[in-house]
């Protein structure tokens, strides 16, 4: 008798923890879940926060820090969202996050019958470092006013598609094409010109001006349009007249995406706020 009640307790036990994951809870309108503690390792931390849930969708916001001097990208459609029996996949751009610096990303999905859960897991894979030290493309400088619209060094096509000089200003617009195997790192605000002063041989260098300059990841096939921008002061050099060579820096480097081990979050409902929202 007193093994019988032991193996109905724990059937009953078995049945509650069953229910409480994959149990829809029609009662609330909007579920709401509890903020998990952040995940963190050398490369990154994760944190999440603003849960919820209504029956056609169930989303949080996911901010992810880069805790290396590398790049950081996140593919969320490696990402999963476990409800039950159920598998998700999120809903999100690919997420580009520079060196010790932060992003945020709405994480959601939909689709199924309902996402009121009580709880669930969000398991983040496709992380990804993308390490700069990879190899710099060296190109020569590019003339100002241009003598030919573009070059291909390496894997690397480049084409100038617009160029206005005047006095104050100087403005050339490029489209890069990557044609490689691994990933491109392209980054304008490493570029800069040089130019001879008024009436002598001495060469003055210019950086970048345009403040919009970031860096871009391109993949096979992908291509980016950038601007460089340039202000010299006309007692220096008048752009409009002069002759300019565009230096490229490290503006061009090939590396590679190294994958990082997955990390999941196990997602559940804030009791006492779902109560008092609803």
């Amino acid at each position: 008798m007193k093994s019988h009640s032991i193996k109905v307790i724990l059937t009953i036990l078995m049945c509650q923890s069953f229910l409480s994951f994959g149990q829809d809870l029609s009662e609330y309108e909007k579920v709401y879940y509890a903020v998990p503690d952040p995940i963190e390792t050398d490369d990154f931390t994760l944190s999440v926060k603003n849960g919820v849930a209504l029956a056609e969708y169930s989303k949080l916001s996911m901010k992810i820090t880069n805790n290396s001097n590398d790049y950081l990208i996140y593919y969320s459609k490696e990402s999963k969202i476990t409800m039950g029996s159920d598998e998700y996949t999120p809903k999100s751009k690919t997420c580009l996050i520079t060196p010790n610096n932060s992003r945020s990303r709405t994480i959601q999905v939909d689709g199924g019958e309902s996402f009121r859960q009580k709880n669930y897991s969000f398991e983040v894979k496709g992380l990804y470092r993308i390490p700069v030290d990879g190899d710099v493309q060296k190109s020569a400088d590019f003339k100002l006013p241009a003598s030919s619209n573009g070059f291909t060094d390496g894997n690397f096509k480049v084409v100038l598609r617009k160029y206005d000089a005047s006095t104050k200003e100087a403005k050339a617009q490029f489209e890069c094409t990557y044609q490689g195997d691994g990933v491109a790192l392209v980054n304008s605000a490493n570029l800069s010109v040089k130019a001879k002063k008024k009436g002598s041989d001495e060469e003055v260098v210019y950086a970048n001006d345009n403040k919009k300059s970031t860096s871009k990841i391109l993949h096979k096939g992908d291509k980016v349009k950038f601007t460089a921008l340039f202000h010299i002061p006309g007692k220096i050099v008048d752009m409009q007249f002069a002759t300019m060579h565009i230096m490229w820096n490290d503006t061009f480097i090939e590396t590679k995406e190294v994958p990082l081990e997955a990390e999941t979050f196990e997602i559940e409902m804030d009791e006492a706020l779902t109560k008092e929202k609803n």
